[in-house]
């Protein structure tokens, strides 16, 4: 933003970071070389109060994902946000000849939004209204504004943003009261004897660990779904309230042992 106060509208590097098509003239585009447009076009945001709310959004909306998924998961996401939707328009530019550009952090967060509302699909906005009604209001709104000003360009990065941020969080083991979502495995398959191969790979890097004495305390089924998790999820998954939970069982048991 300050450099756009600098350099005045659409500088010369305001010009070097948007995604634009190649009709744009003294622009360049991905398609003539300028590849870092791909992951650059959410940089650029004009100095203007909305940008500030949408930061603050972004940053309220993003934290909550981040504690859940985990800090290097939350950075994949992001990264797919942003390179997937515009690949995906500029594959659609070279195919079929559609013209168009778009630079800042809206859609990126819209697809956080959309993400967090399909995870926390009844949490309540002010003034109580629930997360999945604000997803779908401001989505349709965004989709009847490219409509009305005949942007398919943005129209096209919307859907495909959209439906990699459903995908993701989806991938990524949340959303899961969404079964309309596809779920796509991020795991790598195993081949041949699967089941034994997936007990040796699981069993690899574990000589740290010493075997203990079975405590006599039940385990309770919360904690047993919350070990499940970090079996499957690891650690980052958890929220701090989980995390909680798991050391004042670690802390009982070591009392008792």
């Amino acid at each position: 933003m300050f450099i756009w106060g600098i350099e005045g509208d659409y500088g010369p590097i305001f010009r070097h970071l948007v995604l634009v098509s190649r009709d744009f003239a003294d622009f360049g585009s991905v398609l003539e070389g300028d590849i870092w447009r791909l992951i650059t076009w959410p940089i650029p945001n004009e100095p203007d109060i909305w940008t500030i709310i949408l930061f603050a959004i972004f940053y309220m909306l993003g934290s909550q994902l981040e504690r859940l998924v985990g800090r290097s998961r939350f950075a994949w996401f992001l990264v797919l946000l942003t390179v997937v939707p515009a690949t995906m328009v500029t594959g659609l530019e070279a195919v079929v000849g559609i013209n168009g550009g778009v630079g800042g952090l809206r859609l990126v967060e819209v697809g956080v939004l959309v993400a967090f509302a399909a995870q926390y699909a009844h949490a309540r906005f002010w003034p109580g209204i629930p997360g999945w009604v604000i997803a779908v209001v401001i989505v349709g709104l965004d989709g009847l504004r490219a409509i009305g000003n005949r942007d398919e360009y943005t129209l096209i990065l919307l859907a495909s943003t959209v439906t990699v941020a459903l995908l993701g969080i989806r991938a990524l083991g949340y959303a899961t009261e969404q079964k309309w979502i596809p779920k796509l495995s991020l795991e790598p398959r195993s081949s041949g004897s699967s089941r034994g191969s997936r007990v040796r790979h699981r069993s690899r890097g574990r000589g740290h660990l010493r075997a203990v004495r079975p405590s006599d305390e039940p385990v309770s089924p919360e904690i047993d779904a919350l070990l499940d998790q970090v079996a499957g999820q690891g650690l980052t998954s958890l929220t701090r309230r989980q995390r909680r939970k798991l050391k004042a069982h670690s802390r009982r048991l070591r009392r008792r042992r």
